[in-house]
């Protein structure tokens, strides 16, 4: 089948190219000219890529897609999910892509969504649980998914809206927890923390990529599906363990740092639906999952820490 995927160079959307490509479906993908593609290896090739300063409207309508994967996001870090206008203009490019959807006859479109629409919550939580966004980030999204569905089944296209919840694997930014410990770890003496309490269910990278891949196999499930692990780990535990396989002696500063605006304590999304309609995500590998990912982040960070 073909696949049309924004966001290819980022996290997520790499390891989305990279499944869709090794069961054979055809992708076109849309970067920037600046867009650094190192995170493909050596998919790069395998895929058509299209400029956003090209035609890319008339690409995507010539080619034809079965399905649009839509992972680009303006305003992903923690300062810029603040910036209303940056997080507006996503939902502007949004309907450009939909109208393109549209004309190009596509059949299914996926969103991605976040946990962060949820707001604050204690427990575990399906897709009913009513959302409560917090930065201007979470509003956009939660805007984003309105658009999206009022706009696809006026137009009788399938639509999938995934909630990611917290990711790891390698190729993930030097911005995030995983990479950014032990990048200091290599550079500094020390690191400041939260208190480190809360609890985050972190899922290896390419199990979420799997879920989210699967909506070109699947038919007549359009919906709001949360894409999570099922075991949260306190933050405090997760960085002592990453600490102690790394540099034993570094010292963790938890309690440096107030804990954000809207910090959840705990977040933990019930994935019965997508394992019901979609996909059966596999959580189980968490302890194999992590200790590779921070082997890749010591090969790269040990080598050449200031990358």
């Amino acid at each position: 089948m073909k696949a049309f995927v924004t966001g290819a160079s980022g996290f997520v959307g790499s390891y989305l190219v990279k499944v869709l490509i090794d069961e054979g479906h055809e992708v076109l993908c849309l970067k920037r000219p600046s867009s650094n593609l190192s995170k493909l290896d050596d998919y790069v090739s395998k895929v058509r890529w299209v400029d956003n300063t090209d035609n890319w409207k008339e690409s995507l309508v010539a080619f034809q897609p079965d399905i649009i994967y839509h992972l680009a996001w303006d305003g992903v870090t923690a300062k810029e999910r603040s910036v209303w206008q940056k997080q507006i203009g996503n939902i502007i490019f949004q309907q450009e892509l939909l109208d393109a959807t549209l004309a190009a006859g596509s059949k299914k479109y996926v969103g991605i969504g976040s946990q962060a629409e949820y707001g604050n919550f204690k427990n575990k939580i399906d897709e009913s649980y009513p959302v409560c966004p917090m930065s201007a980030y979470a509003a956009a999204k939660v805007a984003a998914l309105d658009i999206v569905r009022a706009f696809c089944e006026i137009n009788q296209i399938e639509w999938y809206w995934f909630r990611l919840f917290p990711l790891f694997g390698p190729h993930e930014s030097d911005q995030w927890l995983i990479p950014s410990l032990i990048k200091n770890i290599f550079t500094q003496e020390s690191m400041d923390f939260t208190p480190g309490e809360q609890k985050l269910p972190y899922l290896y990278v390419g199990e979420c990529a799997k879920a989210i891949k699967a909506a070109i196999t699947v038919d007549g499930h359009s919906g709001v599906y949360n894409i999570c692990s099922d075991n949260p780990l306190a933050l405090k535990e997760l960085v002592a363990r990453i600490r102690d396989k790394v540099r034993p002696d570094f010292k963790l500063n938890f309690g440096a740092f107030p804990y954000r605006y809207g910090q959840s304590m705990y977040m933990e999304g019930d994935t019965t639906a997508l394992r019901r309609n979609i996909y059966n995500i596999v959580t189980s590998d968490f302890e194999q999952r992590l200790s590779e990912t921070i082997d890749y982040y010591i090969r790269k960070y040990s080598n050449n820490p200031s990358e």
